[in-house]
């Protein structure tokens, strides 16, 4: 487990502070998801943890909206106390660095999982002995981005497979950027 999160104290306060972070209610599925997602907790922690938090009331269940299309119908947010012991605790407990990339993680997610976000990708053989990488992105409203890449080794084409999988938005949100001209730093 990465430095900073090894005992049950420092794994209830994680998932208080990315609930108190979050500010509304989410389904189980969706906090697992953020908790887990960065590797800090391992998900039969999060699960312990989490239900001896609801159980102690510092998370509190709540129904869902009718109009969600979800079929999990409760959904939890942190409680007053919870919200106490995240701000009283989260700095002293845990690393700095671990909480911000958490929460940024947890905001990504969020965003992608609100739009429908669809990722795909697959890498082509060229004939010249080189490769062709393909990667798309789909939501609620249709095509957002699409995007091919030649890569001429398979090391290239790999380390581009990776980065795309574990931060599509990122990359997104970067050709965005340069494309329309808020990537200054780069020299354009």
């Amino acid at each position: 487990m990465p430095e900073g999160i090894h005992t049950s104290n420092q794994i209830k306060v994680f998932i208080l502070y990315l609930l108190m972070k979050t500010g509304y209610p989410l389904r189980f599925s969706d906090i697992a998801s953020i908790v887990i997602r960065d590797g800090f907790v391992d998900y039969f922690e999060f699960v312990s943890n989490f239900h001896e938090l609801c159980e102690n009331g510092h998370i509190a269940k709540v129904n869902a909206p009718e109009d969600t299309g979800s079929d999990e119908r409760e959904m939890y947010q942190i409680s007053d106390t919870g919200r106490k012991i995240a701000e009283e605790l989260s700095d002293n407990m845990l690393n700095s660095e671990a909480r911000e990339k958490a929460y940024i993680s947890a905001l990504r997610y969020l965003s992608f999982e609100k739009r429908g976000t669809k990722v795909s990708h697959e890498i082509e053989t060229a004939g010249d002995g080189s490769y062709i990488f393909k990667c798309s992105m789909t939501d609620c409203d249709g095509k957002v981005f699409s995007m091919e890449l030649k890569a001429d080794s398979y090391y290239q084409i790999e380390k581009m497979r990776k980065n795309f999988e574990d931060r599509p938005d990122i990359i997104y949100r970067g050709i965005l950027s340069l494309l329309s001209g808020g990537a200054e730093y780069l020299g354009f």
